[in-house]
């Protein structure tokens, strides 16, 4: 099992879920709204600039747990229906999942999820 964690610009939140139940057993998702910042929040100190920061963007984290088999395409369809070409578009990280356990039934594992 992997854990999919998406970070992307909220108005792009509709587009992404759509798209992922499309896909065939698609476990589900937790959304989350989040502020951060990137790389690209360094700009605005180059050059010995100390303007005021303007306070942190904001951002949906997604977070999916599912088998193996589907890591590839939930992550090329969060990448495809968020992507806009503009700077700060998101970021997706895929860790593995040793174990998951469904409270009510007990269940473990791949059928947890």
């Amino acid at each position: 099992m992997k854990r999919i964690v998406a970070f992307i610009k909220p108005n792009m939140l509709d587009d992404v879920i759509f798209a992922l139940h499309e896909i065939e057993n698609f476990p589900g998702a937790s959304i989350s709204e989040v502020k951060g910042i990137g790389s690209g929040s360094r700009d605005h100190l180059e050059h010995g600039g100390r303007t005021p920061f303007r306070g942190f963007p904001k951002s949906i984290r997604m977070e999916i747990v599912c088998s193996d088999k589907l890591v590839k395409e939930i992550v090329e369809t969060i990448r495809k229906k968020a992507h806009t070409g503009l700077p700060d578009d998101g970021k997706v990280y895929v860790s593995p999942v040793e174990d998951a356990l469904r409270i009510r039934t007990g269940e473990r594992g791949e059928m947890a999820i």
